[in-house]
């Protein structure tokens, strides 16, 4: 069997359709009565993103309390509470770990209520409000 990448589509007023040209092709060149699983994907805003971004950089450079935005970043995600207990079974011990914001882990409303976390605890720790 061929590989194929995924096909993408979009419900417009009750009809699902293809959401580029490739994605046409490909749904063109799958056999008839080919079953589908599907799975819904929410968009994320790429500019938020990079806001979130920005604004750790600029909060790194203006305090020098944190040696890059990654590490502001982790302390962030810590505060916030977005962590996870697992059990590692080859040393016995639980451990924590920080969940991600990658596009794939967080859908565009849970990243709007971490980044409204994530500002209000920084502006408390920094004293001041990051986004002004």
């Amino acid at each position: 069997m061929k590989s194929r990448s995924k096909i993408q589509v979009l419900k417009v007023e009750g009809a699902l359709v293809p959401l580029t040209e490739h994605d046409a092709n490909q749904l063109e060149d799958t056999a008839i009565n080919t079953v589908f699983n599907m799975t819904s994907t929410k968009k994320r805003s790429n500019p938020h993103h990079n806001m979130y971004w920005a604004v750790l950089q600029r909060v790194v450079k203006a305090t020098g309390k944190w040696p890059t935005k990654d590490h502001l970043h982790d302390e962030l995600k810590w505060a916030c509470g977005y962590v996870r207990m697992r059990y590692n079974s080859l040393t016995g011990q639980h451990m924590r770990t920080v969940d991600s914001i990658s596009f794939d882990d967080m859908s565009q409303e849970e990243f709007n209520n971490y980044f409204d976390m994530a500002m209000s605890t920084l502006a408390e720790g920094i004293g001041y409000d990051p986004l002004q």
